[in-house]
């Protein structure tokens, strides 16, 4: 063969073994593993959610209530009838 071809031959050899393939096929084989990975991956991002929206809600409420306290007119009344609505909701 060429040494040419041969070098990129080998290139592409290490890159495959930095790329860490080996050690998915592994863990692929291992279905307990799996499992319990996905389900871990799982959990993390549902809580992740969970907190993330009750910052995101807690955040609009702050400002929701500030604007209230300003008294604007007009928008003052269009949140305070936004509130009623929500706490009719429940």
């Amino acid at each position: 063969m060429d040494d040419d071809k041969i070098e990129k031959l080998e290139r592409i050899a290490r890159r495959l073994d930095n790329s860490g393939l080996d050690e998915y096929v592994k863990l692929s084989r291992n279905t307990r593993k799996m499992l319990c990975l996905n389900f871990l991956s799982g959990v993390a991002r549902g809580l992740g959610f969970t907190v993330g929206t009750a910052l995101v809600l807690a955040l609009a409420y702050k400002i929701l209530s500030y604007f209230i306290c300003l008294k604007i007119p007009y928008l003052t009344e269009m949140f305070e009838d936004f509130v009623i609505m929500i706490k009719n909701i429940r």
